[in-house]
C-alpha cells in the first residue's frame, strides 16, 4: 500500500517538477515569476481536450503536440508583445503582466469552453503493471516516463546545442551576451515559451487524472512555485527534486494523517525550508546559472 501511494506521489510530484521547471527558467532568464503558470496548465489542457481531441478528434500524441506548440506560440508572443515592452520597469511591473496574462487566460478558457467540466479517459487505459509487487497505472508510468525523458533531452540541449549555451549565456549576463551579437529578445522569447510548453505538458497528463475546469491549475501551479522554492529558488535541478519530494510528502501526509490536509502539507513543508533551510536542498550557484 505504501509503495502505491509513493509511486502516485512521484508522479503527482512530477507534475510540480514540470511546473517548477517553467518558474526557474523564467527567472534565470528573465529574472521575473511568472505566476500565470497555473492558468497556463488550464489553457492548455482544455484546448487539448476540447478542442485538438473531441471537436477535430486528433490522435493523442498529435493533439498533445499540436496543444504544446499552441502554448508556446502564446508564450512566445506574451513575451515579445508584453514582457519586451516592460524590460525597463521594475521588475514588479512584469510580475502583474503575468498575473494579468494568467487572469486572461482563465476567463478565454471560461467564455470559449463553457463552465461545465470536462472529462478526459487515459489514453493509456485503466491497466498498468506490477512492478515489485507495486501496481503502477499506465498513466503514472506516462507521466513519470516523459519528465524522465524530457529531464534528460534538457540537459543536452542546455550543454550541447548553440542554443542552450546562448540560454545560459543570456541568463548569465544579458547585456554582455548582448555585446557578444546573442539576439537577446528572441532567446527570453524562446524560453518563456519553453515554460509555456512545460506547463502545457502538465495539462495534459493532468487531464485524465481530474476533471478539466478553469480551476484545476491554480493551486498546482501554486505548488509548482512551492517545489521551486524547496528545491532551490532558480535551480534547474532543485525544482526537479522540489516537486519529487513535495509529491510524495503530500501523499503519504495524507495518507498517514488525514487526506483533509493534503492541500496544506505543501504549505507547512515551505514554512519548514524557509525556517530551516531558507536556500533550498540544491541552491542555484551564481557561478554557473545554467
Amino acid at each position: 500500500m505504501t509503495g502505491q501511494i509513493v509511486i502516485s506521489g512521484l508522479s503527482m510530484g512530477a507534475i510540480y517538477a514540470l511546473i517548477a521547471l517553467g518558474y526557474a527558467f523564467v527567472w534565470r532568464t528573465m529574472a521575473i515569476v511568472n505566476f500565470a503558470a497555473g492558468e497556463f496548465v488550464t489553457f492548455s489542457a482544455y484546448i487539448f481536450v476540447a478542442t485538438f481531441v473531441t471537436a477535430l478528434g486528433f490522435p493523442f500524441v498529435v493533439a498533445a503536440l499540436s496543444a504544446a506548440a499552441v502554448m508556446a506560440l502564446l508564450g512566445a508572443v506574451f513575451s515579445r508583445v508584453v514582457f519586451a515592452r516592460l524590460q525597463s520597469q521594475r521588475p514588479l511591473v512584469s510580475i502583474i503582466a503575468t498575473v494579468g496574462f494568467g487572469i486572461f487566460l482563465k476567463e478565454m478558457a471560461h467564455i470559449i469552453y463553457g463552465p461545465e467540466p470536462l472529462m478526459y479517459p487515459s489514453p493509456m487505459g485503466s491497466g498498468g503493471v506490477t512492478v515489485l509487487g507495486i501496481a503502477v497505472g499506465w498513466q503514472h508510468v506516462l507521466i513519470l516516463g516523459v519528465v524522465l525523458v524530457l529531464t534528460l533531452l534538457q540537459q543536452v540541449v542546455l550543454r550541447r546545442t548553440m542554443a542552450g549555451k546562448m540560454m545560459r549565456a543570456v541568463a548569465i549576463d544579458r547585456d554582455t551576451a548582448a555585446l557578444m551579437g546573442i539576439p537577446v529578445q528572441k532567446v527570453l522569447a524562446g524560453t518563456f515559451a519553453y515554460s509555456s510548453v512545460l506547463a502545457a505538458l502538465a495539462g495534459i497528463l493532468l487531464a485524465p487524472l481530474f476533471f478539466v475546469t478553469t480551476e484545476m491549475g491554480g493551486m498546482v501551479g501554486l505548488k509548482g512555485f512551492v517545489a521551486m522554492i524547496i528545491g532551490g529558488f532558480g535551480s534547474i535541478p532543485g525544482a526537479i527534486l522540489g516537486g519529487l519530494l513535495l509529491g510524495v510528502s503530500e501523499n503519504l501526509g495524507a495518507y498517514w494523517i488525514s487526506s483533509t490536509y493534503k492541500e496544506a502539507i505543501a504549505f507547512v513543508l515551505l514554512l519548514l525550508f524557509l525556517a530551516v533551510r531558507p536556500e533550498g536542498l540544491l541552491p542555484e550557484r551564481t557561478a554557473d546559472r545554467a
